[in-house]
């Protein structure tokens, strides 16, 4: 199982969180620069973390395929997930940052984050 956390708006995370209410369109995507490792190698889901307004907020589920568009040179990869799938978390508090980062699990559980 691979653990990727990324920051967003508020108005992101809400467009994606409404994909899966609206129930017209359950498969959602995450454009990205590089290629998380790890994504499909372990012995689960692969989960995608959102950040927003200064803390984790929950996750989806990644689905086991990417896409890739060569044209795209500054975001390439899309991340597939299921817009079903969210699971809320209590928010964490987390300092603002750009990319991605790789968890160890759930933000806020014992053990190391990232």
């Amino acid at each position: 199982m691979a653990d990727i956390g990324i920051y967003t708006s508020p108005v992101t995370l809400e467009h994606k969180l409404e994909q899966a209410e609206d129930g017209k369109k359950k498969e959602a995507t995450w454009n990205m620069g590089r290629l998380p490792l790890g994504l499909g190698k372990g012995g689960g889901p692969d989960r995608l973390f959102f950040a927003a307004d200064g803390c984790w907020r929950g996750y989806f589920l990644l689905a086991g395929d990417v896409l890739y568009n060569p044209e795209d040179e500054e975001k390439p990869y899309s991340l597939l997930f299921d817009a079903t799938t969210w699971t809320e978390i209590p928010p964490v508090p987390i300092k603002k940052f750009r990319g991605f980062r790789y968890l160890d699990g759930i933000p806020g559980s014992s053990g190391p984050q990232f």
